[in-house]
Order: C-alpha cells, then structure tokens, then sequence
C-alpha cells in the first residue's frame, strides 16, 4: 500500500549534505516527514522522500544547514508532466482504467468450495438453469435468493453461503454426511433362492425355513430358505403355514472363469524427439492460437494448460491465457514382447479381480494363463471364491398369515 500511495503522490531520490546532515534527519523524523532507503556514500546522504515531505522540509533544512539535491523524481505527477504532450498515449492510459472499471462491473469468475457429491459441473448446470452466468452484470445477483435455492434443490447440502468479491461469486458448501432418508424395509413374503452356483460353506438362517445345508452343492435358482413357516399344534399336526419374508446369511465356494482375446500385432506409437509449443488467447467465446499444425505425414499429440487472467486475488478478466505443447510421433506395428504378455494377462486378472471384490466377493484362489497362436493372444483366468449367494424371490404361494417382523418395533 505504501509503495501504491508513494508513486501516486510521488515521491524524490534526495543527496543530502552540509553542516549537519544527522541533525537534518532527526529534525524530519520529529516532525513526521517520512524518509526511507537512507544510505550513506562518499561522506553524503542519500535517501527517498514523498513531494509533500520534500516542499513542507524547509524549516529543517536550515535549522540543520544543509542542502538537498534531487537526484530522480519518480511517480505519476512526474510521469503525467513528462508525457503531457502525448495525446493518443494519455487517451488510451484513461480508455484502460475505463475498460477495468466496467469490467469490474460483471462476474468473471464462479468458484465454488466444500462440494463433493456435486460436482462444479452440477451446480454450473443449475446455475445457467437460474441464469446465474459468467460475464452477467453484479447488480443482478442476488446471495440470498441462490442460497435458498441450492438448499431446496440439492437437500444434501445443509450451509450454503454466497458472496461477491470482486469480479468473483464465490460460494462455500456444507455438505450432510450422514444420509437424510433410509429405504423403507420390505417385509413382503419372499424366499431365499441362490444366484449362482456353488457349494455351502456357512449359513446363519434368520427368518424362514432352511432348505440345504453345509456342504450342500447348489444350482443357480435353487431354493436355500423357503418363507413358508409351518404352525403345528401340541400334537405336532399342521395348523396353517404362515408366510415370512425369508432372511439369511448363506456363503458358498463359488468358479468364475474368464476371456480376453487380444490381436497379437499392434500399433505402437514412438517420439521422435521434435517438440513445438505455443500460446492461446481465448475472450469470452473467441480464441487467437499462435500454433500451427505440423503439414507432414505424422502424429502430433498436445496438451494445453490454461489459467485465467487476474489483476488482483478476487479481480478476474474474461481473458484466458493458455499454453500448447506438442510432440511428434509415428506409428508402426509389431507383435507383443513375452514381457509385455505377461503385464497383459497380470492386467487383465488384477481389473477382474477387482470387480469382483467391489462386489464383496472373496477371493480364495486365481490362475491365469496365455494361449498364443501368433495372430489372436488368448488370456484365460479362473477363480474360487466365496461369497454371499443368497437373492430375494417373491413368494408364489400366499395361504395362511404373513407375520410381521418382530425388529419393526410394531407392538400391539
């Protein structure tokens, strides 16, 4: 701030010497007028002092006897003085402070902060939807009414907060962490059928009947806990059969086995080496690139930085200033190296592998092999896992009571 203040004003280089230059130092330094950059050369003084300082300093100059010589007069009376005679350059110094100030008058810039579950894409889509747009004027904004929405559209956000700085919108977010609604539990009779084939390794039976055992091979479809209850009197004759929704925990070992099929010869991409770069400027929906593509038969691949011009931290223009590199390759085609077979198949058996486990299956054992038959390359996995293989099926049969899930909390 002091140095924007000093070259408004402007402001003296000073040499200072005479009988007592020391006491000319203390006398300003007592009567408030601001000295800086004081350095001693050669048996005189010399240091910088505002105009104001230099024309209310006189007092001083002769309680002291000494003289000032002005070496430099910096600043913008100096400079406006200097150049008075330059019409066009005065007219486009004043056209320049004019544009900054209109632009001043707009938002550039829509930052967002805290958002996570929506993403800067989702909240800019609804902003347009509210004609909230970059380039719209300031004045049209309104902190209050965008907090509002974004609350009634988006009910994972619990604290908003809007504001304007400078030629920005910035809006900070408190997302809930916790989720605002639970799905309603379904307690309509159904049973427990097996979704994939498998033998049984462990079974933890809630509701329901069960209908195999540990050990038990099963087919995909197959019942493993039937809804049906039986009621029996004292002489264990059949009442009635109640209908439950069935619930359990049922593991089997279960085989997955996949196929990947890969051309043996394929494209390869090479640098050679040359580079070119350059530079774009893009305003508003116009851009100028200063980088010409290559007219010779090969492949250029570029990748581009772009960032947004700012005067100040929060004063941002509608200029983006980028930056193009380029590098050149060519192509050619040859057949996989037995190294790069095996990063294959490794990549190949660890991304399936993964899915499955995504999924909560675990993995008890996996292999994978390589078939070549030099124009097709063949990758074969399997694996054993064990895993949950229980699925819900809606119960055909309705005779008798459906009984309630005692853990609702439903209480007569």
């Amino acid at each position: 701030m002091a140095w924007l203040l000093h070259n408004w004003y402007g402001y003296l280089r000073i040499r200072l010497s005479g009988y007592s230059p020391e006491r000319f130092l203390n006398l300003c330094s007592a009567g408030g007028i601001e000295i800086w950059n004081l350095q001693y050369k050669n048996g005189t003084y010399e240091f910088y002092m505002t105009l104001k300082g230099y024309r209310s300093c006189k007092a001083q100059v002769r309680k002291a006897k000494v003289r000032l010589r002005i070496l430099k007069k910096l600043g913008l009376p100096f400079f406006l003085y200097k150049n008075r005679k330059r019409k066009l350059m005065f007219a486009g110094f004043f056209s320049f402070f004019i544009l900054l100030y209109v632009m001043s008058l707009f938002i550039w810039d829509i930052s967002f902060d805290g958002n996570y579950r929506y993403t800067d894409e989702v909240l800019t889509g609804y902003f347009k939807e509210q004609n909230v747009r970059y380039g719209m004027y300031k004045k049209r904004i309104s902190c209050d009414d965008i907090e509002a929405g974004i609350r009634n559209q988006f009910p994972e956000i619990t604290w908003v907060s809007a504001r304007v700085s400078g030629t920005r919108l910035l809006v900070k977010i408190k997302e809930n962490e916790v989720l605002s609604s639970i799905p309603p539990k379904d307690d309509s009779p159904c049973d427990l059928v097996a979704a994939r084939a498998g033998t049984i390794t462990k079974m933890i039976v809630r509701r329901g009947v069960p209908q195999v055992k540990i050990g038990d091979t099963v087919e995909a479809g197959q019942l493993l806990v039937a809804s049906g209850v039986p009621i029996t009197n004292d002489a264990e004759e059949l009442v009635r059969t109640d209908y439950v929704h069935a619930e359990a925990d049922i593991y089997a070992k279960t085989e997955y086995h996949y196929t990947n099929r890969i051309n043996s010869l394929h494209q390869v991409k090479a640098k050679t080496g040359k580079k070119k770069h350059g530079y774009y400027l893009k305003a508003l929906d116009y851009n100028l690139t200063l980088l010409l593509p290559s007219k010779r038969d090969s492949l250029w691949q570029y990748t581009m930085e772009e960032r947004q011009l700012k005067i100040f931290e929060d004063f941002y223009l509608p200029f983006y200033l980028g930056k193009i590199d380029g590098e050149e390759y060519v192509t050619y085609e040859r057949f996989y190296t037995e190294e790069e077979k095996n990063q294959l198949a490794e990549r190949a058996q660890s991304q399936y592998l993964e899915n499955l486990m995504e999924k909560g299956v675990q993995i008890i054992e996996n292999n994978v092999k390589i078939l070549d038959n030099e124009s097709v390359l063949t990758i074969e996995g399997n694996v054993t896992a064990e895993e949950l293989i229980g699925q819900t099926k809606a119960t055909t049969e309705t005779e008798g009571e459906q009984i309630p899930d005692e853990r609702s909390g439903n209480d007569d």
